[in-house]
Parts: structure tokens; sequence; C-alpha cells
């Protein structure tokens, strides 16, 4: 179900080059779309950012993490946190508005999130 799930999103949702569903581990437990680069490197990189930025945020008493945008020279990245286990990792094209796609996935964050409960 989780597959289907990415399988929608990047099928319906314009700008999102791939979707990486991972654990607290940084392991890919899901993934959709384009396949050029290592989703796996990728995704558990990413997990180790979250994890990072959700503990400064902590700290720093800055509240919830609800997303974390990366924005680079071959296109940007969006890391959503689901759960306190897992989160989602979206690729997207260099010209794709994160919010857009933020928006977009949020009926996807929510089906994943019924699907791990």
């Amino acid at each position: 179900m989780i597959k289907r799930i990415l399988d929608d999103l990047v099928a319906v949702e314009n700008g999102v080059r791939a979707a990486i569903f991972l654990d607290g581990d940084g392991e890919t437990i899901a993934q959709s779309g384009d396949r050029d680069f290592d989703v796996q490197m990728i995704g558990a990189w990413k997990e180790i950012h979250l994890d990072l930025i959700k503990d400064i945020s902590k700290r720093m008493k800055f509240g919830k993490v609800h997303a974390v945008f990366f924005s680079l020279d071959k296109g940007k990245e969006l890391v959503v946190p689901i759960e306190d286990e897992y989160c989602l990792v979206l690729l997207l094209s260099v010209y794709a508005d994160f919010q857009v796609a933020l928006n977009g996935a949020g009926s996807s964050i929510e089906r994943l999130k019924k699907d791990i409960s």
C-alpha cells in the first residue's frame, strides 16, 4: 500500500521527481519515481539531517518540525516527518514550488499515517 501511495503522489503532483518513505534509521521502506540517483543514500542522508534539525529545534524550543526544505543546484528536496518514526522525502525539479508540493502531498501524508498505524 505504501508503494501505491508514493506512485500516486509522483504521478499527480507536478514537479515531484521521486518520493522515498523512510523509517527512523534512514532505511528505505518504499520509493517511487526517478531512479537516476542513489535513492537509498539520499534517504539515509536526509534522515540524518532531519534528526539533527529536530534535535536543534527541540533544544532551542522552536517547536515541532513540520518540514525541511533543501534548495540545490540540480533540484529541491522536501523532507516531511511522519509520526515520530518515519519520514517522506520528495525530490523535486529545480523549478518546483516547495509550498505547492507540500500542500499537494498532504493527502498522501494522511494516507501514509493511516497505513502505518
